[in-house]
């Protein structure tokens, strides 16, 4: 039997020469996941053999990650906002930057303020279900297009008991909510163009939802369609907040010209990332 520091150069170099970013702690990941232990324990464990059954499926998932399989899937979760959430290739993956929206709805709210918000696309639910958490009075209607990304959004829920205080619902980008019936929208709209979507790593191309992801107009599409069914949702005043892409802040400010304290923030890389606005 090899031991698990023999298991985990061989898997390194496996990942190493297949071109994965960080081989050596996607090994120590995915070796951890399979033996059932934490990344502390499994350095203390490196000189202890490990049982073949292990070592299969440890090669098993090397495999697929080297495949460029992300790491998020083969684990099956991702941590968003210090949680937890269930994630699989239905949903998109969630990225440190979305938590902004998060941020920002944060600073716009008390949590002793009674709202009903909106999350369109929302994917794994992380966008609802976090700021529910923070705002034990609010409700929310989570809506998406993708009958099992709603799945996996009502699981997230569960887990973390809002099951009573989210509704889901499928639909697309909105259509059907009540008019005049929210006081915000949250949303992270698919808006790369077709050249963004080809410049994207493997990763992104081969194994996320092309759905969430590519929006026709330049990656506009989905954006312009949000803005009416925020016109028709919202009451007067309400805010919407919304994912942009880095080169699309000039474009969206035009969109919304009409609408009244647009601001575009940026992440922490310096690119524009979220807007701001509020009906007129």
């Amino acid at each position: 039997m090899k031991t698990a520091a023999e298991l985990l150069a061989q898997g390194a170099e496996e990942l190493r020469r297949a071109g994965v970013d960080s081989p050596a702690l996607s090994a120590r990941v995915l070796l951890a996941r399979v033996l059932d232990c934490s990344l502390e324990k499994l350095v203390i464990c490196l000189k202890d053999p490990v049982e073949p059954w292990h070592a299969e499926h440890f090669q098993q998932i090397i495999v697929r990650r080297s495949k460029g399989e992300p790491l998020a899937y083969i684990l099956g979760c991702k941590e968003f906002y210090g949680l937890d959430f269930q994630v699989d290739p239905n949903v998109l993956i969630p990225r440190p930057e979305t938590e902004m929206l998060v941020e920002l709805i944060r600073g716009r709210f008390s949590p002793r303020e009674k709202k009903e918000y909106a999350d369109i696309g929302t994917g794994s639910g992380i966008l609802a279900i976090c700021i529910a958490l923070y705002f034990p009075l609010f409700r929310c209607l989570a809506c998406d297009i993708s009958r099992q990304a709603l799945l996996m959004a009502r699981n997230n829920a569960r887990k973390h008991g809002l099951l009573q205080r989210i509704l889901f619902f499928a639909s697309d980008m909105g259509q059907g909510i009540r008019p005049a019936s929210l006081d915000f929208i949250v949303c992270n709209p698919p808006y790369l163009s077709c050249d963004d979507f080809e410049a994207a790593g493997r990763e992104v191309r081969d194994f996320e939802p092309k759905q969430a992801l590519l929006s026709r107009e330049n990656g506009l599409g989905h954006i312009q369609r949000l803005k009416g069914v925020a016109e028709a949702s919202l009451r007067k005043q309400g805010l919407l907040f919304l994912e942009i892409g880095s080169n699309q802040a000039d474009a969206v400010k035009a969109l919304f010209q009409d609408w009244a304290g647009l601001e575009v923030y940026q992440d922490l890389s310096g690119r524009d990332r979220v807007m701001a606005a509020v009906i007129p």
